[in-house]
């Protein structure tokens, strides 16, 4: 066999199955610069963003892996079936594979759970040498290797992936992070990090360190941001956090020096008893000081919200609304809640006899595209019926989509920030009037 792998990121089919293709991203996966430096020196390899190019189906490659985080898998079930004809072994990787398993396992010859490294991955592919592949593997976090980022054209992304930890020391019910690292994380090397930093700054300013909370380690940050600006790099740069950075105002102003311009928090709802519920370990009361703190460091906000969580009332679109427009939320980020399988969130609504899906996998259906809300309820609400939830959550995209809301939401001195702003909100804007058709669509179809 020929010792060739193909690296393959799907693209995503839009409601009319039309396969999303562009020439540009603002963010993309790490996913193939992190495979492609883990594998073998001995496997040649090859490299395919399906949004950007052609997948090469006649490809020599013996072996393709394709990696998937949620909606494209099952554009990745269409490309495993084709090459599986052609004589391949297929292997998946990524988070949805990984709660999806049941549902995948006979679409691919195997599934890899976890961070593959270099260890792991010399593991698989001597298995696949020797005719032993196995139908699963499950590895341990392991980034402790430099990504090589000439696997990834930086000229087609706006914002430049950058990942300093794995997991999150929180572990909320909802959450499919928490179900999996289980309130633990793991820190890079960071010799390894400024190598790709000192790569990246000669070719990009825009990058997004993508953990899912790069408030995990205090010290680490710290010292991850006080190296940047020793080293005088000069990169426009967003992460994800928790909301409890806001009463860290050190971090914060030394963020801003490093050129930190916006955090995406999770808040989630504006009810304590909702947080309580969730086990999400914050003050709903304490929002108010934080988020100032954030705003005076100079840093902007774009915040997670879920829509229809049990203490959620008819009056939640309308009070969720002016707290966004009160507290100037830059981007807000809504969803209706969705149970998803492996959460625990998911096993209680399900002992309760509460999930509506008919199928596991309904909830990754529903996505206009890369950056779709969730509008559709999979669940018995407490104070709503399904219905309501899903009219309450078009109301409250309805009083945050109007074209003053979304100049002031967007302006800001930094002027890359406010044309990113700019763009994610008129999308915004844009998904409220698709989803408002479809559902003035569906109520036609039904009457």
């Amino acid at each position: 066999m020929k010792k060739k792998i193909y690296l393959v990121q799907p693209s995503y089919r839009d409601q009319r199955g039309n396969l999303l293709k562009g020439k540009r991203l603002y963010i993309i996966s790490l996913a193939l610069p992190a495979l492609g430096s883990a594998i073998p020196e001995s496997w040649e390899k090859e490299f395919c963003y399906e949004y950007f190019d052609e997948i090469n189906f006649d490809t020599d490659a013996s072996v393709i892996g394709i990696s998937s985080m949620g909606y494209e898998i099952f554009r990745g079930i269409e490309i495993a079936a084709e090459f599986r004809k052609r004589g391949k072994k297929v292997i998946f990787g990524g988070f949805q594979p990984h709660i999806s398993k049941e549902y995948l396992e006979s679409q691919c010859d195997s599934i890899v759970h976890g961070n593959p490294g270099v260890r792991d991955m010399s593991t698989i592919l001597n298995d696949v040498e020797s005719g032993d592949l196995k139908k699963e593997y499950f590895c341990s976090v392991d980034l402790g290797y430099r990504m090589n980022y000439s696997y990834l054209d930086t000229s087609k992304v706006f914002f430049t992936p950058v990942v300093l930890s794995v997991g999150c020391r929180n572990s909320c019910d909802y959450c499919c992070i928490g179900s999996i690292y289980k309130g633990k994380y793991k820190l890079r090397n960071l010799d390894h990090v400024f190598a790709e930093l000192e790569y990246l700054h000669r070719r990009t300013r825009r990058i997004a360190v993508v953990d899912t909370n790069v408030y995990n380690n205090r010290e680490y940050l710290m010292r991850v941001c006080e190296e940047m600006i020793r080293r005088d790099y000069k990169f426009i740069w967003g992460a994800q956090c928790t909301i409890d950075i806001g009463e860290d105002a050190e971090t914060l102003q030394l963020m801003r020096r490093a050129g930190c311009r916006i955090l995406f928090i999770g808040m989630e709802t504006i009810e304590q008893a909702n947080l309580d519920a969730v086990h999400k370990k914050y003050s709903v009361e304490s929002y108010r000081q934080k988020i100032e703190t954030i705003h005076k460091s100079g840093i902007r906000i774009a915040a997670f919200f879920m829509y229809g969580l049990d203490g959620d009332t008819l009056e939640t679109s309308s009070q969720m609304s002016k707290f966004i427009i009160e507290h100037r939320i830059a981007l807000p980020m809504l969803n209706i809640l969705v149970p998803t399988p492996g959460t625990r969130i998911y096993d209680r609504l399900k002992q309760e006899r509460r999930i509506l899906m008919n199928d596991e996998q309904d909830f990754l259906k529903n996505n206009i595209a890369y950056n779709s809300s969730f509008s559709l309820c999979f669940y018995e609400p407490k104070n709503m019926t399904p219905m309501q939830v899903e009219d309450g959550f078009l109301d409250l995209l309805r009083r945050l989509s109007g074209y003053v809301q979304i100049v002031r939401r967007s302006v800001s001195k930094d002027i890359p920030l406010t044309v990113f702003l700019l763009y994610m909100n008129w999308m915004f804007r844009k998904e409220y009037k698709e989803l408002k058709r479809r559902r003035s669509a569906a109520l036609l179809r039904a009457a």
